[in-house]
């Protein structure tokens, strides 16, 4: 995972349930109501890194996830100069309790980067809760949460098991190659469904699961991303993939699909998965051990061969079967 990612993620991962990582704000009944929603302040904005809501307290939560030291004093101002309203209506909350709304700001970073990012805080007058991240523990610090249940939950060290789920895989700033590992995948395993095509924008949403939960500005900036990755693809394997601009009437590209594995021989199919695996091969994978994303894509190849071996040994195993049984 990129440094930068790892505040963010554990961030997120704090409210997400379903994985080994503890998840104290899932479990006070926080949800995750937005990623990067820019929200207007004064004559300004700030783009909060992740916004939680407690729908039965009418909490709110503005998180900001630090992967470097310095804190930014102008952004850490708005910050405190954020109300409820403007984040329920940014993030497009559903307040269903009446009653008063609380928000609070919320700064997370790495343990090593904790006391600069206090001093930083105290400079821009900031009181607010700070998560420090560590290999093996969360740490509060700064002030106290409002929410009381929260507070107590991070009244002692919160044991992690090492370093959080890769939730959020890429940002607008990743490298190229980063995306290049998510969106051949996504590629491939539409494929394998006999899909014709595929637009940029649904391509997206299958490489980054967590896309529809960005704001908007920060929602294009990573589908650019997929559709340059996209035009990367097509011009690595052409046999495969087509790139079609967007048009007059079509305002999004699209990936057509030159030829289908599935309509092959079970033999023949696989050579041509691992035809394109072969082309990906042009990336760097090939110069270290193989990642998660490229594993997606060979675990699938891998699965296709074992099916069609089977398929083989059974047609094998009737054609030896004496007539009559």
């Amino acid at each position: 995972m990129e440094r930068q990612l790892l505040p963010v993620n554990a961030l997120i991962a704090l409210c997400s349930t379903g994985d080994v990582y503890p998840a104290p704000l899932a479990d006070a009944g926080y949800h995750l109501s937005g990623v990067e929603v820019p929200v207007v302040v004064g004559n300004g904005k700030v783009v909060v890194d992740a916004v939680f809501f407690r729908p039965d307290h009418n909490l709110i939560l503005a998180g900001e996830a630090k992967s470097g030291a310095n804190v930014d004093e102008a952004q850490a101002r708005r910050y405190g100069q954020l109300d409820s309203d403007s984040v329920v209506l940014a993030a497009a909350i559903t307040i269903r309790e009446a009653g008063d709304r609380y928000l609070q700001p919320l700064y997370v970073c790495l343990v090593e980067n904790l006391s600069r990012v206090l001093q930083g805080l105290d400079k821009a007058d900031l009181a607010c809760p700070v998560l420090a991240i560590g290999d093996d523990r969360i740490e509060h610090h700064g002030a106290a949460f409002l929410d009381d249940q929260i507070q107590a939950a991070f009244s002692e060290p919160v044991i992690v098991p090492g370093p959080p789920p890769r939730i959020i895989p890429v940002d607008a700033a990743s490298p190229d190659e980063a995306f290049d590992k998510l969106v051949l995948p996504a590629l491939v395993a539409t494929l394998s469904h006999q899909r014709q095509q595929v637009s940029v924008p649904a391509l997206a949403e299958q490489a980054l699961p967590h896309l529809p939960v960005f704001g908007k500005a920060a929602r294009k900036r990573l589908v650019a991303k997929v559709d340059a990755a996209a035009q990367r693809a097509a011009a690595r394997d052409p046999a495969t993939f087509e790139y079609l601009v967007r048009t007059s009437t079509r305002d999004y590209a699209v990936i057509r699909f030159l030829r289908s594995p599935e309509e092959a021989a079970r033999q023949g199919r696989t050579q041509v998965y691992q035809s394109i695996a072969r082309a990906a091969g042009k990336l760097t994978w090939r110069r270290r051990a193989p990642g998660p994303d490229q594993m997606a894509l060979f675990d699938l190849i891998e699965e296709l061969q074992q099916a069609d071996e089977a398929a083989d040994a059974d047609e094998a195993t009737n054609d030896e079967e004496p007539e009559g049984q």
